[in-house]
C-alpha cells in the first residue's frame, strides 16, 4: 500500500532532474493522499531503507534488476516495479526518472498535467495498493511540438518532451538546438548583404540572373562551401551545448541552375544540397565528433536521390517535411494526394542514417478555424514509428500573439501520442475535456463529437492552407455548435477560469462564422449583411475575446487588425455610395492580380509547383485580407486527372463571376438616383439591376 512507503531514496549523487523528480513525487503524493514522504539519498555501504520509493539509476539496481535495467539505457526510458516492499522508479539519465514519476502520478494517482500551470490532482485513499512491473520507452528518440506554451520547461517535462531549447538540467535538459539556427539558414551562412555586391557568383543563378533576394546559394561554388563551413564551426564554438545546426535552404524555390549545379543535380536539386552538406559534415566530424548538422527535404529537395545510398555521413540528419501538397485528413499511406510524400519518406529512410520528420498539423491560413485531423495524426505517428523515423517535430503556428483551435487539447493529446501512438485518441480527448472544462465538459465534448467525424468524410479535403475550400464547415453546422457553446457558457456558471476556457472554444466558432461567404441586402440606399443582427453580435464578441486573449493574427502573415477592418465593413450598414467608391479600387487590384496569375500558369493552365502558395494570389491579396476570401470562393480546384495538390487549376468562370458580381435582389427603384449614378463605378453591375 502507498501508506506503507516511508521515504524517497535518491542515488548518492543524483542528477538535477532526479532531485526534481523526488520533490515532485513527494509534493503530489502529499496533495493527493496526505502522505508526507521524506527525501534522502543512499550512500554505498549503508543499509538501504525498507518500505521506500527508490528513485533514479542506483548502481545496485543494475545488479538486482538483472536484464530489466537494459530498457532504460535510452535516456528517456524508465521502469517501475515493486521489490522487497519498495517501489522502484528508475530511468536513464538525465530525464528518464523524471518522466517515470510523471507517468506514475498519471497512471496510479490520476494526476493530470493538462496545460502550463493547469494540474488536476484528485484525492486518493492513502491505502491505495501499488502493484506494478512495467517499463516504458518512447516511440521516437526526439520529440517536440512547437506551441510556444508547450515549450514552458516546467510543463514540457511533464509531457516527456526532449527537444526544448528552453529546458534546463532540473527539468531534464534537452537535446539542444538553437532556434535561430534551426531552419532556412542559407542567408545566415552566406549573407547576401555581405557578399553579393562583390561575389554574385556565390548565389543562385535563375533564368540567367544571379539573385540577391529570394534566391538560394550556389552550392557547388568552393568558396560558398568554405564560408558556410566556417560559419557552422563558429556556431558550434559559440554554443557548445547544441546538438545540431541547420544547413537548410531558404523558404522559397529559385535554386541554382548554373552549369556546375545542374551537372551535380542531374535533375534533382537534392543532390547538390547533400554534396554541400557532406563537405560541411566532414569538417564538423573532425572538430566536433559528437555534433550533427541537419538539412530538410522540403519542396524542391523532397525527392531523395536514391543513387546516393551509402554516401551520406553519420553526422547528417535529414528532416523530411510533409509540406503542401498533403491531404491532412487522410493517413499518408492511404491517399493518392499523399503518395509522393510517403514514397519520398521511405526513400530517405533507405539512404540517410538519421531521418526526422517535420509534420505540419495546422491550417496556416486560418489558425482559429476548426481543423479536424485527430485520427489521421494518430495513424501517421504509428506509421512513422513503424517505418523507423527517429524524431518528430509537430509544427503548429509559431509566434507571439497566436492562438490556435483547441490548442491546449491538441497539445495534450499529441504529446501523449508522441510517446505512445497506440493510445486511444478518443479516450485521451474525453479524459482531457472532463478535467479541463469541468462543469462545461459535457457540452464541449458534444461539440467535439460533432467535429470528429468530419475528418473521415469523403467530401472533405484539408491541407495546410485550406480555409473553407476543404468543405469541412457549413453554416448550419456552425450555428448548431454555437448554440451548444452558448449552453456550455451557462454551465460554466460564474467560474472565471472555466468561462475563459470555454470562451477560447467559442472564438473558433465565431471566427468560422465570420469568414463564411456573406449575402447582402440593399434597401433604401443602404447595403448590409442579410444576417445583420447576428453578424454584428458575433463580430463584437470576437473583437472582445481576441483582445482579451491578446490574439494578434488570424493566420500566417495576416495581422488581426486587417481582418477586423474588413469585418467592420461587412458587419454594419453602409451607404451604397461608400461601397461604390471603394469597389473600383478593389476591382482593379483583383483584376490585375488575376492577370498576373494567368500569365504564370503552365502550358496546361495549371499552377506551377508551389505557385499557389508563393504566387501573387497569396502575396498580393493577403495584405488586403482577401487571401482567405480567395480560398472561400474556390478560385482554384483539383482536377481529378491531377494526382496531387501542387497542380491546381484556376477556375476562370469563377474568377469572371467574382470580377463582375451580381447584386442580389436589387431593383433600380430601390436605389436613390444619386447612388445609382455612383454605381457606375461598379463594373458591369448597373446593367444587371432588375427593372
Amino acid at each position: 500500500m502507498l501508506s506503507d512507503l516511508l521515504t524517497i531514496v535518491l542515488p548518492e549523487n543524483p542528477a538535477p532532474a532526479e532531485s526534481k523528480a523526488a520533490t515532485e513525487l513527494s509534493t503530489f503524493i502529499k496533495k493527493s493522499t496526505g502522505i508526507k514522504l521524506e527525501i534522502t539519498s543512499y550512500k554505498f555501504g549503508e543499509t538501504l531503507p525498507s518500505r521506500a520509493i527508490l528513485l533514479g539509476s542506483h548502481e545496485f539496481l543494475k545488479r538486482d534488476l538483472e536484464g530489466k535495467f537494459e530498457i532504460i539505457k535510452n535516456s528517456d526510458s524508465f521502469l517501475m516495479t515493486v521489490k522487497q516492499n519498495s517501489l522502484i522508479i528508475a530511468g536513464g539519465c538525465p530525464r528518464g526518472t523524471l518522466f517515470g514519476i510523471y507517468h506514475f502520478l498519471d497512471t496510479f494517482l490520476g494526476v493530470r498535467f493538462l496545460a502550463p500551470e493547469v494540474v488536476h490532482v484528485p484525492q486518493n485513499d492513502p491505502n491505495l495498493t501499488i502493484s506494478v512491473d512495467t517499463s516504458s520507452k518512447p516511440a521516437f528518440k526526439y520529440r517536440v511540438i512547437t506551441y510556444l506554451d508547450g515549450l514552458d520547461p516546467e510543463f514540457s517535462s511533464t509531457q516527456k518532451v526532449n527537444l526544448n531549447p528552453f529546458a534546463d538540467e532540473e527539468t531534464g535538459g534537452s537535446y539542444k538546438f538553437s532556434p535561430d539556427k534551426l531552419t532556412h539558414t542559407f542567408y545566415s551562412l552566406v549573407p547576401p548583404k555581405r557578399y553579393f555586391k562583390e561575389h554574385p557568383e556565390y548565389f543562385s543563378l535563375v533564368d540567367g540572373e544571379r539573385l540577391e533576394q529570394l534566391g538560394q546559394l550556389c552550392l557547388t561554388n568552393p568558396n560558398v562551401v568554405r564560408i558556410a563551413t566556417e560559419i557552422v564551426l563558429k556556431w558550434f564554438k559559440e554554443e557548445p551545448d547544441i546538438m545540431t545546426v541547420g544547413v537548410v535552404q531558404n523558404d522559397w524555390t529559385n535554386y541554382c541552375t548554373c552549369a556546375n549545379c545542374k551537372a551535380v543535380d542531374a535533375g534533382n536539386p537534392a543532390r547538390s544540397l547533400l554534396h554541400f552538406c557532406k563537405h560541411i559534415a566532414a569538417k564538423v566530424k573532425e572538430i566536433y565528433p559528437d555534433k550533427y548538422i541537419h538539412t530538410i527535404a522540403y519542396t524542391y529537395t523532397e525527392k531523395p536521390p536514391m543513387d546516393m545510398k551509402g554516401e551520406l555521413p553519420d553526422n547528417l540528419i535529414v528532416t523530411v517535411c510533409n509540406m503542401y501538397p498533403y491531404r491532412s485528413n487522410r493517413p499518408m499511406d492511404q491517399d493518392r494526394m499523399n503518395e509522393r510524400y510517403h514514397e519520398n519518406l521511405k526513400g530517405w529512410l533507405d539512404i540517410a542514417p538519421h531521418v526526422f520528420v517535420w509534420h505540419y498539423f495546422v491550417d496556416f491560413t486560418h489558425y482559429l478555424l476548426p481543423y479536424p485531423i485527430w485520427h489521421t495524426m494518430a495513424t501517421d505517428l504509428k506509421h512513422y514509428r513503424d517505418l523507423g523515423v527517429e524524431g518528430v517535430l509537430l509544427q503548429a503556428g509559431i509566434g507571439l500573439g497566436l492562438y490556435q483551435e483547441f490548442q491546449e487539447l491538441k497539445m495534450h493529446v499529441f504529446h501523449k501520442l508522441l510517446w505512445n501512438p497506440d493510445l486511444d485518441v478518443d479516450g485521451l480527448i474525453k479524459d482531457f475535456v472532463k478535467y479541463y472544462y469541468g462543469p462545461a465538459a459535457e457540452r464541449v465534448q458534444q461539440f467535439i463529437d460533432n467535429l470528429l467525424p468530419i475528418e473521415k468524410r469523403d467530401d472533405v479535403s484539408l491541407h495546410l492552407y485550406v480555409g473553407l475550400e476543404g468543405n469541412h464547415l457549413q453554416r448550419e453546422w456552425i450555428l448548431e455548435n454555437m448554440e451548444i457553446i452558448d449552453l456550455a457558457m451557462e454551465d460554466a456558471g460564474d467560474d472565471p477560469v472555466i468561462i475563459e476556457r470555454v470562451e477560447k472554444v467559442r472564438i473558433m466558432l465565431d471566427y468560422a462564422y465570420l469568414i463564411l461567404p456573406v449575402d447582402f441586402d440593399v434597401v433604401l440606399g443602404k447595403i448590409k449583411p442579410h444576417d445583420f443582427k447576428l453578424r454584428k453580435k458575433v463580430f463584437e464578441r470576437f473583437q472582445h475575446l481576441t483582445t482579451k486573449f491578446k490574439i494578434t493574427s488570424p493566420g500566417e502573415g495576416a495581422p488581426m487588425s486587417a481582418f477586423m477592418d474588413r469585418q467592420a465593413i461587412i458587419s454594419k450598414e453602409t451607404a451604397v455610395l461608400a461601397i461604390a467608391e471603394l469597389a473600383p479600387l478593389v476591382h482593379g487590384i483583383m483584376k490585375e492580380l488575376f492577370e498576373k496569375v494567368k500569365r504564370n500558369l503552365d502550358d496546361h493552365g495549371l499552377f506551377k509547383p508551389n505557385d499557389f502558395i508563393t504566387s501573387v494570389v497569396k502575396l498580393g491579396l493577403n495584405p488586403l485580407e482577401l487571401g482567405p476570401w480567395m480560398s472561400e470562393k474556390q478560385v482554384a480546384s483539383y482536377p481529378e486527372s491531377i494526382p496531387d495538390n501542387w497542380h491546381r487549376s484556376l477556375e476562370f468562370n469563377q474568377v469572371e463571376n467574382l470580377l463582375s458580381p451580381k447584386i442580389p435582389n436589387v431593383r433600380k427603384s430601390d436605389l436613390p438616383s444619386i447612388a445609382l449614378g455612383m454605381l457606375k463605378g461598379l463594373p458591369d453591375q448597373v446593367d444587371e439591376l432588375k427593372e
